[in-house]
């Protein structure tokens, strides 16, 4: 999550956002035009992403670096891109939320008090349990994971097996130690920055979802922003998600975790997991429309 930013009429601007990706504050503080003075708030002193996405939309933040999964509750178009198993690979997803499908779910943000600054990468997501490997969807049948509060993400999991519980992420470290939850999905970088290593015990990188992250700006804040502001703002934000984009960081992650103790299964039958879910597929198409998902499919 990122620093916010307040509005004030004078120059530079105060800028008040969620703390997140430094390349994104660096570029707003340090533009030759010193346009903005950022005041960063710390996500995990205001609250979950929920709470900071509707301190977003509300005005109270100006800024934010959300995960997809989360904003697109707010924001139901974009959760096409939570579609289990929908991208080959990272430059696949690039090129579909840099392009004109981009473009496309960016416009729906408007409505919802919000402007769509850049999509960048919070990676693929992958399974995490106390209990035992996950080699096959069987092996899910009847444990208790955590998922996002998203309607994508529990669809997915209750196709799997799973007893899911949507759960904001503050309260998901204490579940999975006291037992309420078995087991999580979450990228590396937020497996190994949660420890959840020192209360997970099995590891299976299954690429199940891709996230993305969203980074949104207040509409009445950016709508009283010069031209020279605005175009600053959106520089600062495309150069933070292409630093999002370029951070090669899982190998290293997850040799971390195999040294914390963590038993990863890192080879799986893709192909299992989504003959699982492919049942959802006429429910996809009918929220999402079958051309939409056929044309992110064959994107090249």
């Amino acid at each position: 999550m990122l620093p916010t930013l307040h509005p004030v009429m004078a120059s530079p601007r105060m800028i008040s956002v969620a703390s997140g990706p430094d390349i994104f504050r660096q570029k707003l503080a340090n533009s030759s035009e010193k346009l903005f003075v950022v005041d960063e708030r710390s996500g995990n002193a205001l609250g979950g992403e929920n709470i900071v996405l509707a301190a977003t939309r509300s005005g109270a933040l100006d800024a934010a670096v959300l995960t997809g999964g989360v904003v697109s509750a707010v924001v139901p178009e974009m959760s096409v891109f939570d579609i289990p198993f929908l991208f080959r690979d990272e430059a696949h997803a690039k090129t579909v939320m840099q392009g004109p499908i981009g473009a496309q779910v960016a416009a729906k943000f408007a409505d919802k008090g919000l402007v769509l600054l850049a999509f960048g990468k919070q990676g693929f997501r992958h399974m995490t349990n106390s209990k035992r490997p996950i080699r096959t969807p069987a092996d899910i049948n009847g444990l208790t994971i955590r998922v996002i509060p998203n309607q994508t993400y529990m669809m997915a999991f209750k196709a799997l097996g799973a007893q899911v519980v949507p759960m904001d992420f503050p309260l998901v470290y204490g579940a999975l130690k006291d037992g309420r939850l078995d087991g999580e999905e979450n990228p590396l970088t937020t497996i190994t920055s949660s420890r959840f290593q020192e209360v997970q015990k099995y590891l299976t990188m299954t690429g199940h979802f891709f996230a993305p992250v969203a980074f949104i700006a207040n509409r009445e804040m950016f709508e009283q922003l010069s031209p020279a502001e605005k175009a600053a703002l959106m520089a600062a934000a495309k150069a933070g998600a292409e630093a999002t984009w370029q951070a090669q960081v899982d190998d290293a992650k997850l040799q971390e975790l195999r040294g914390a103790g963590m038993e990863v299964v890192d080879k799986v039958d893709r192909q299992a997991f989504v003959d699982a879910v492919k049942p959802l597929d006429p429910e996809f198409e009918k929220r999402f429309g079958k051309e939409l998902i056929a044309a992110i499919r064959s994107t090249k």
